[in-house]
């Protein structure tokens, strides 16, 4: 009886280390909380934040996530500036950013991810200076417009 009951636990163990991982990981995988736009970060604005932007005046959209990503979906307008490309996309960028006037808005893969913020850091050492990040990236902007 006892063994089969440590059998049972460590199935459960398992499985909650499987399902744990698969969250993780997923590129889709859903918030955890119920209202992502009341988390926001210094230098984030949430979806809410971007629409009253546009309505002043617009925003420049940059997509920090990888080119195949950016190539299947992105915000209509969005360029193309990540990390891995950095040197290729940047000379590009620049023209298009030295036309600028409007606030730029960064966003990545996920809530969690870090290379908006780091792309965002570029963007201020180079003089960009009106730089802001998607508070929960690209799905966020996705969820946004299922609405």
């Amino acid at each position: 009886m006892r063994a089969l009951f440590i059998q049972a636990v460590v199935l459960v163990v398992l499985a909650a280390a499987g399902g744990w991982l698969s969250f993780r990981h997923h590129p889709e995988a859903p918030a955890l909380y119920l209202h992502l736009e009341t988390r926001v970060a210094e230098g984030e604005v949430t979806l809410a934040m971007v629409r009253e932007l546009e309505a002043a005046g617009g925003v420049l959209w940059i997509d920090a996530r990888v080119r195949s990503e950016y190539e299947r979906e992105h915000v209509p307008g969005a360029v193309l500036l990540n990390e891995q490309e950095w040197e290729q996309l940047m000379f590009e960028a620049v023209e298009t950013l030295s036309r600028n006037d409007k606030p730029v808005v960064i966003y990545c893969d996920a809530q969690r991810c870090d290379a908006s913020h780091r792309l965002a850091e570029k963007l201020r050492d180079i003089g960009q200076p009106d730089v802001r990040v998607l508070a929960g990236g690209w799905q966020a902007w996705k969820s946004g417009q299922a609405r």
